[in-house]
């Protein structure tokens, strides 16, 4: 992506993406097990780091780990469950966002309260945005991973060079947040 004096967009390839669903009855105990995040909108760990998607359900993140072997943690610590474990890898693409223009833009394409006292590192949130479903992890204070389909991959990065033109953006002493 081009440089861009209020924010940086850039791809991760190679990140491993589980999706965990468990049955309402084993929620306690896979998150005690896996140190999965039990409150909503949370997120929890480094590698895997384990985002809630909803009730009973999770998105298990890793640079390091294979899918597979994020898989085989979870087949060890929830044997004899029912549970399913999906490899999202392929189906989903990852992105990077930083900068002090990153939340306006985050702001512009969703109806999420984007400011830091609303949304906070070690949160996460699934919306609608720029008419696409995206999931938005806070990592740090302008520090997002995104998590969207791969089929609007190109589609969002687009969207991002377009909004990054609005001269708001642009212009840090609009982006920068208390």
């Amino acid at each position: 992506m081009p440089e861009h004096p209020g924010f940086d967009l850039r791809q991760i390839d190679d990140r491993s993406i589980v999706r965990l669903r468990v049955r309402p009855r084993v929620v306690d105990a896979a998150c005690k097990a896996l140190r999965l995040p039990a409150d909503a909108l949370q997120w929890s760990g480094e590698d895997p780091r384990a985002c809630w998607l909803g009730p009973e359900q999770w998105l298990l993140s890793s640079d390091a780990q294979s899918a597979q072997e994020i898989i085989g943690r979870i087949d060890a610590a929830l044997a004899g469950q029912l549970y399913a474990a999906t490899d999202m890898s392929s189906q989903n693409a990852c992105f990077s966002l930083s900068g002090p223009a990153a939340r306006m833009l985050l702001a512009m394409g969703c109806g999420i309260d984007m400011h830091r006292s609303a949304l906070e590192p070690g949160q996460c949130v699934r919306t609608n945005f720029a008419n696409v479903p995206l999931f938005i992890v806070v990592v740090e204070g302008s520090n997002f991973d995104l998590y969207v389909d791969r089929s609007y991959a190109r589609y969002l990065r687009a969207w991002f060079l377009r909004s990054g033109e609005d001269p708001v953006t642009r212009d840090s002493k609009h982006c920068k947040q208390p």
